[in-house]
């Protein structure tokens, strides 16, 4: 569900394509029907060269992937999706700014989220095709009864019951290396735990810049990490409701279709979300804050006691790079803005809190040892896509550290709850150190993992 103005029309979205393109033949008309099934198609070629879902396979520099392109015309399509501006491929598809206004906005919103760009600002395409990608299912979007959590669970479960140790809250203090090769990693407490195999899922900054300050890297490499964008210019606010909130009389039909309380976003004009991006530059407070939010007790209700709900939103554009002084205040101030959009659409949702708590990127840089709170491990920006998200050309996973490998969102393909960067880096661990099934066996139990934050992992 995306809300893109008070007196805007709801996008409803489905997971089908096909449910989502009658849907706004419907209510936006043909031409925006038409639109949107040419921007899918658009959309497709992109998606294949960028492999956002094939496994086991090393990705390639994004330059050389683009001077393969068959034709000029190919070329120049790669261009526009990967280098062009969000907006340069939107208005192709829904030209009119009044006819098209919710979702040019829903568009320009999905382009932005995981960048440090705004919707006109070069590269921002790039994010685009990657929220468009799609793997062949009936979407992308699966939720894990119980919470997210629960899969973490499951994951340590497993781990345990193949023989494998789990250690939880036990905070990495750094990875020893001995003639440029990971053979511990040394906790908080002083203790030392070797392996043959040193596996971090951090990204590149925290690992070699934090984990390896001590260790020097050759000069082409360290420029490689520290070339990196990380920026986590955004708030996430959790809060308890005492019931479910309902929908101003504009989008009274909603309060009558559940699915609608689930989740979307509460977007802004292509035009407003560019400015809101550039007084974030300044270190300020966008008017608007433009948002993603989930009430997940929608759909599972053994998230909260009877009665009661939970509800998650995502503000964008906190200005991250204003003094840190003065961060602590505007977190505050963007969290009540947040809430007013909120309202916008739900008139009753600031009565219905119950308890609130906001976190900025600041929580998660410290909590979650992310840098600067960048829960992408290296924004969506096309220059640290694909190949060039890599530290070592043909491998997607390889460190310049001998048996050091990274399996997080800072390898291809980058973040989502999709599993491949550690898949991947499992196999490329198995063909790189051992041949024959009964090896691989001995060699698995043998492997150190890293995440690091209050429940961290050793195994």
């Amino acid at each position: 569900m995306n809300l893109a103005g008070a007196d805007a029309r709801p996008l409803i979205l489905f997971k089908s394509p096909l449910k989502l393109a009658f849907n706004v033949l419907r209510s936006f008309g043909p031409g925006a029907m038409l639109g949107f099934v040419r921007l899918m198609k658009f959309c497709q070629y992109p998606a294949q060269v960028l492999d956002r879902f094939t496994a086991r396979k090393a990705p390639r520099k994004l330059e050389e992937l683009i001077a393969e392109a068959k034709t000029a015309k190919q070329r120049e399509h790669l261009e526009l999706a990967f280098k062009g501006s969000a907006m340069d491929i939107i208005d192709k598809f829904f030209p009119d700014p009044i006819k098209h206004r919710e979702l040019r906005a829903s568009m320009a919103f999905a382009a932005v989220q995981a960048t440090y760009k705004g919707p006109y600002s070069p590269g921002s395409g790039m994010c685009l095709i990657y929220t468009m990608a799609q793997e062949g299912s009936d979407g992308l979007m699966q939720r894990v009864k119980g919470g997210i959590g629960k899969l973490s669970d499951c994951l340590a479960q497993q781990i345990s019951e193949l023989g494998g140790e789990v250690r939880l809250k036990q905070r990495v203090s750094h990875i020893v290396v001995e003639d440029n090769r990971a053979v511990a990693v040394e906790l908080k407490n002083g203790q030392r735990l070797y392996a043959d195999i040193i596996v971090s899922n951090l990204d590149k900054q925290a690992t070699f810049n934090g984990l390896l300050e001590n260790h020097t890297l050759n000069e082409a490499d360290q420029e490689k990490v520290d070339a990196f964008t990380h920026q986590g210019a955004f708030v996430h606010m959790l809060f308890k409701l005492k019931r479910r909130p309902t929908y101003s009389a504009h989008l009274k039909n909603l309060n009558n279709i559940p699915g609608a309380y689930f989740g979307g976003a509460m977007v802004l004009d292509p035009s407003e979300l560019q400015r809101s991006y550039e007084t974030c530059l300044r270190g300020e407070l966008p008017e608007h804050v433009p948002l993603a939010f989930q009430i997940p007790t929608i759909v599972d209700p053994t998230l909260a006691p009877p009665g009661f709900h939970i509800a998650s939103a995502y503000g964008f554009y906190f200005p991250c790079e204003a003094d840190k002084d003065k961060r602590g205040k505007l977190r505050d101030q963007m969290g009540e803005k947040l809430i007013d959009h909120i309202c916008l659409y739900m008139p009753d949702f600031r009565e219905v809190i119950v308890d609130q708590a906001i976190f900025s990127s600041d929580h998660f840089a410290s909590m979650q040892g992310v840098t600067n709170g960048d829960w992408t491990h290296g924004l969506l920006h096309p220059d640290q896509m694909i190949g060039d998200r890599c530290l070592i050309d043909g491998t997607g996973h390889t460190t310049p550290i001998d048996n050091l490998f990274l399996c997080g969102a800072s390898c291809h393909p980058g973040p989502g709850v999709t599993f491949l960067p550690g898949y991947n880096c499992a196999h490329e661990i198995m063909a790189a150190t051992v041949a024959g099934s009964e090896a691989i066996a001995e060699t698995a139990s043998k492997v150190t993992s890293i995440t690091q934050g209050p429940a961290a992992h050793a195994a």
